[in-house]
């Protein structure tokens, strides 16, 4: 069973198109450290002039996610961020 990680956020519209190319960079800096590429996706409505993106990460590591808080922590590109962020781990349904 592979387990999926799912991080939300929001952002302010405005500020999309300078986020775009700093998340890529979160994104690779992940990847270095981890192993594990991650893929960013946004929700086609915005509201309130903020736009709700999403960090994917699939087949994670059991100790992802705390690695993932520190690296944000650390370098994250928490300026663009309007709020918190929002993890959440899925996981696979057995086949048998």
């Amino acid at each position: 069973m592979a387990d999926h990680l799912f991080v939300y956020f929001r952002i302010a519209e405005r500020d999309a198109a300078a986020a775009l190319p700093r998340w890529q960079r979160w994104l690779d800096t992940v990847e270095e450290a981890t192993g594990v590429s991650g893929a960013l996706m946004r929700r086609p409505e915005v509201r309130d002039g903020l736009a709700t993106w999403m960090e994917c990460y699939h087949d994670i590591p059991p100790a992802f996610a705390a690695t993932l808080a520190g690296l944000w922590e650390t370098g994250g590109p928490r300026e663009f961020v309007a709020g918190e962020r929002h993890a959440e781990c899925f996981a696979e349904f057995d086949s048998n």
